[in-house]
């Protein structure tokens, strides 16, 4: 308060005392207070004890004090009060700091959580109704979630300048399911594998496997999974489903794109229409594939291969009732094995062995002709012996003679010691590039096309760089080639697989 009003207040009370009623002076004017329930506000009504009473500044803080209340006094609004006479009327003569809460921590999904399917949208603006999201992939290490933490408020201070505490903001709680781990520091659920999440109203999971419960088709749209995917259905024409494990299809499979870096198993088999793809990094098995393009880093086993191109890594098994391979063309590394190869009406056939291993080992049968291999040795073993007859000889001699002439004796037997050692070395080596060169010819036989039934005439045979063009039937037989040609021969308990 200034000075000047101060003065002016003073002034105020003494003209005030020299017109008052003695007897009046001693009566004091009523206060009437009321504290609100949280002890935030306090409301005062005065009540003047006669008329043109003064209420003074320093009577409410007095009675205030008095009643401690000493935290958010209104002292401009009190002040006012006074000087305008607004008794009776209800004042706010305090109000207390409420409390700031702090703010509730909140859970932020880093995926598409929305379980409506929707179509992708390309990047030329047109839209992929075959693409409709159903597979969410994550990667091990890879943020599902994210938690905002709850901010910090700040405490109150209620009239009677007591602490008010705040009320501290909730901290969510992850949506932690099957193969998920929260972070270190506490504010991300990451995956905790490679795969694909599946989401609840309370739960985040992530699997390695994706179930498609049912067919593959509009309604599931093409399916792309981190992880290995099971298909309870059909695979539709025009469809497809890739997986970075196994794919495993319980229906069967027509003119789709099926790939896997695992294996690939449909257990009815497809039906490329010409233009269905099966590509695996593992094995292919299948029940019955027709007009269908298959690439296998491993090997594939069927019951029936018909009209197909396929080209392996490994070997083509066909086993079954039928077990037959007919039109098409058939590459493998190793092996093909089947019952029936071709067909009577000679429908064109092509199957081939063909590897980098099967054309070393051709090479090396080449270059090491067991023939002259043989004869060298024979040669060699001939050369070692006459000379073993002369060395025992000279032996004799150096004993017969004895000390006379010793330097020259002792010479010439280390020189004949030599010798021996040389054609002995030369007829081990002989031996060894031998030894390979029998292992090749039965490696080549490993490297196969059999044909247990039948193989019809009319079909063109490849192993390694030799072609034939069957012109004959061949029963329960197999082909294999050396560095000369390709071989037939009987089929053996051992062929079977």
């Amino acid at each position: 308060m200034s000075i000047d009003a101060i003065d002016g207040a003073t002034d105020l009370n003494a003209a005030a005392s020299e017109q008052a009623d003695p007897a009046q002076e001693e009566l004091k004017p009523q206060f009437q207070l009321q504290i609100s329930t949280d002890n935030m506000a306090a409301y005062l009504r005065v009540t003047p004890a006669y008329p043109d009473q003064i209420v003074l500044f320093d009577d409410i803080i007095e009675y205030l004090t008095q009643n401690e209340i000493t935290y958010g006094v209104c002292e401009d609004a009190i002040r006012s009060f006074c000087q305008n006479k607004k008794f009776y009327s209800e004042l706010i003569c305090a109000k207390g700091d409420p409390p700031v809460d702090g703010t509730d921590g909140f859970i932020e999904y880093k995926f598409d959580h929305d379980a409506g399917l929707k179509p992708k949208e390309r990047e030329d603006g047109t839209v992929d109704f075959r693409d409709l999201g159903l597979v969410k992939n994550i990667s091990k290490g890879g943020v599902l979630c994210q938690m905002t933490p709850p901010k910090p408020g700040k405490d109150g201070m209620n009239i009677y300048n007591q602490i008010v505490p705040f009320v501290e903001g909730r901290r969510p709680t992850f949506p932690s399911g099957t193969n998920t781990v929260i972070s270190e520091d506490g504010l991300s659920l990451l995956a905790n594998v490679d795969g694909c999440i599946e989401f609840t109203k309370s739960t985040v999971n992530v699997s390695d496997v994706f179930i498609v419960r049912g067919d593959v088709d509009s309604a599931s749209g093409n399916i792309n999974a981190v992880g290995s995917v099971i298909v309870q259905g059909d695979v539709v024409e025009g469809f497809f489903v890739k997986a970075g494990k196994d794919i495993s299809i319980r229906g069967m499979a027509e003119g789709a794109t099926i790939e896997a870096k695992g294996t690939i198993s449909i257990s009815n088999g497809m039906n490329g229409m010409g233009k269905g793809i099966l590509r695996a990094g593992g094995n292919v098995v299948g029940k019955y594939f027709e007009n269908a393009i298959i690439f296998s880093d491993n090997d594939i086993y069927a019951d029936v291969l018909m009209n197909c191109k396929v080209t392996v890594g490994g070997s083509i098994v066909l086993k079954g009732h039928k077990a037959l391979m007919i039109g098409g063309s058939y590459q493998a590394a190793q092996k093909i094995f089947a019952k029936t190869i071709g067909s009577s009406s000679r429908t064109v056939t092509s199957v081939s062995i063909s590897s980098k291993e099967l054309t070393d080992m051709l090479v090396a049968d080449k270059e090491e002709g067991t023939a002259e291999l043989e004869n060298e040795l024979l040669k060699a073993q001939t050369a070692l012996n006459d000379f073993q007859e002369q060395f025992l000889i000279l032996s004799k001699q150096v004993l017969f003679h004895g000390q006379n002439d010793a330097q020259k004796q002792g010479l010439l037997m280390k020189a004949a010691t030599l010798k021996k050692s040389q054609l002995t070395e030369a007829v081990e080596v002989i031996k060894a590039r031998l030894k390979k060169a029998s292992e090749v010819k039965n490696n080549l036989t490993d490297y196969k096309i059999i044909g247990t039934n039948i193989v019809y005439a009319g079909t063109k045979m490849t192993i390694g760089p030799h072609t034939v063009n069957l012109n004959d039937d061949n029963s329960n037989t197999k082909f294999y080639a050396t560095s000369e040609k390709i071989v037939l021969a009987p089929v053996l308990p051992s062929d079977i697989m």
